[in-house]
């Protein structure tokens, strides 16, 4: 299952818009690195590295349509914030071959808010999203996190959310209450 995923993804990022397939790419080399660190399967984690992102495509109005015509198991909170259902709706999209693998699953589905079901390959991949390259540029207090990220995943984790909840509440933006939920759980 994991090849036809490979397959599948290596050929849908040669349609998407540069600026996605090149932080796919990015996410995925960053993944690839956490993993063989924490003695995690490199392969899993770059696949998920790779298709976390492929519904950010989507509108907002989109995003919704296909969560609700499909029944995704989304939340309030989620439709209210559309922009986050790109997991999901990512997740859906791949069904088909992540539908058996709930590590899979997880990595892709709750990438943007982390959630407290999460094992190795699942921080590794919400890690590597916070750590593009590109993302440190313009967030230049995200490097706190990276060497951190190197050395302890709950750890490094711990320390984006008390960045990132700041960030978001100085700029009056909502935090997702799986966020919320996952640093709660992990402090």
């Amino acid at each position: 299952m994991l090849r036809k995923l490979e397959t599948y993804l290596e050929n849908k990022i040669l349609t998407l818009p540069y600026w996605l397939s090149a932080h796919l790419n990015r996410t995925a080399d960053v993944a690839v690195e956490l993993a063989n660190i924490h003695e995690a399967d490199p392969i899993r984690c770059k696949l998920s590295a790779l298709a976390h992102d492929i519904a950010k495509i989507y509108d907002n109005n989109d995003l919704i349509k296909i969560a609700r015509s499909n029944n995704l198991n989304c939340s309030e909170f989620e439709f209210s914030h559309p922009e986050v259902l790109h997991g999901p709706v990512a997740a859906f999209h791949l069904n088909e071959y992540i539908s058996e693998d709930i590590s899979l699953f997880n990595s892709i589905r709750w990438h943007t808010s982390g959630n407290k079901n999460f094992d190795t390959e699942n921080k590794i991949v919400f890690m590597s999203d916070k750590l593009d390259p590109n993302k440190i540029n313009k967030r230049p207090e995200l490097n706190k996190i990276k060497d951190l990220a190197y050395k302890n995943l709950d750890n490094s984790i711990i320390r984006f959310f008390e960045i990132q909840f700041d960030y978001l509440t100085k700029n009056n933006i909502d935090i997702h209450p799986e966020s919320k939920k996952y640093y709660e759980y992990l402090t």
